[in-house]
């Protein structure tokens, strides 16, 4: 007996000797491709297969969503939808850290009728200048309902030698 070197004819195997009479395989060779996307093998009679498999993988784009791999890469997932639905967010994507919700100073409506310039602010709809109801009638009392706006009510306040009911009773209205 020796310690010749020798071809056991296993392929997944390296470093062949001769031990005890006998031809052995001592070691493994390095199958790993270092993709991922690849399932590791050794086949005793064709040598390393790196199969493609179908395992969640990162591809470092926080964007494109959940990836999986396939053909032997990494795919992209369904993208990311960054929309927050507010209007005062500018809504984008940051492939490091994901979805980024921006308070933005755009127009905007705050469903208040009373209000007649709407703007974001700190990521709310704020509204300001306040509706202009006077209807210059002294007649009526002028007041803003929030949601439909100026409201302008018959009074009954004095205005000169007649009243403002007797006014409404002369002209029939």
């Amino acid at each position: 007996n020796n310690t010749a070197p020798c071809d056991d004819s296993d392929a997944c195997t390296t470093a062949d000797i001769c031990s005890g009479g006998a031809c052995i395989g001592t070691a493994p060779p390095q199958c790993d491709d270092g993709n991922a996307c690849t399932t590791d093998s050794c086949d005793p009679g064709g040598g390393c297969v790196n199969t493609n498999n179908t395992v969640p993988c990162a591809d470092g784009d926080a964007c494109n969503g959940d990836e999986v791999c396939g053909g032997g890469a990494c795919q992209a997932g369904t993208p990311l939808d960054c929309n927050d639905g507010d209007v005062c967010t500018s809504d984008s994507c940051n492939p490091a850290s994901g979805c980024v919700n921006t308070n933005n100073t755009a127009a905007c409506d705050d469903g208040d009728a009373c209000t007649t310039v709407d703007q974001c602010a700190g990521g709310t709809c704020t509204g300001s200048v306040p509706a202009d109801c006077n209807d210059s009638d002294v007649c009526t009392t002028d007041s803003c309902n929030p949601a439909s706006g100026c409201v302008n009510t018959d009074n009954a306040a004095e205005i000169g030698r007649a009243s403002c009911r007797e006014r409404v009773e002369i002209s029939g209205v």
